[in-house]
């Protein structure tokens, strides 16, 4: 049994490592989508508490059950927004790895190519050397 190409186990290796990098990628897309909605949320919360309070404001106590909630309401903006950051840039990393393991992988798949055409040559030159040798001893 020959023994094992180290350029075909690397380039299942780098297969793997190439869907590890989807797999992330996707989980941190989805990461950033739900952060970027609870975002969204937040930051729709402050207006929509603010028309009903101006709504309720005939009421007693209206505005100061308002005047209470708006600083948490954009204390949440805030941390939405910050974490929808941090989402999207966990995002853009695991973009970065992805690319970075598809160059890797086809950094492989080159190297066998250039081995498997360098091989091809090889046994051509054979070939045509014998068959230069069987015609020479013909004449």
């Amino acid at each position: 049994m020959p023994p094992p190409d180290p350029l075909a186990v690397l380039q299942r290796l780098r297969a793997l490592e190439v869907a590890e990098a989807r797999r992330a990628l996707v989980e941190r897309q989805a990461q950033a989508a739900l952060a970027a909605r609870r975002a969204e949320e937040a930051a729709a919360a402050i207006p929509r508490e603010i028309a009903a309070a101006g709504a309720a404001l005939l009421a007693l106590g209206a505005g100061e059950d308002l005047a209470r909630w708006l600083p948490r309401g954009e204390s949440l903006r805030q941390r939405g927004a910050a974490e929808a950051r941090l989402a999207e840039q966990a995002a853009q990393s695991a973009r970065a790895a992805l690319t970075e393991s598809r160059a890797a992988e086809r950094v492989v798949e080159l190297l066998r190519e250039g081995r498997a055409a360098a091989e091809a040559l090889r046994r051509r030159r054979r070939e045509q050397a014998a068959l230069d040798e069987m015609a020479g001893r013909r004449r």
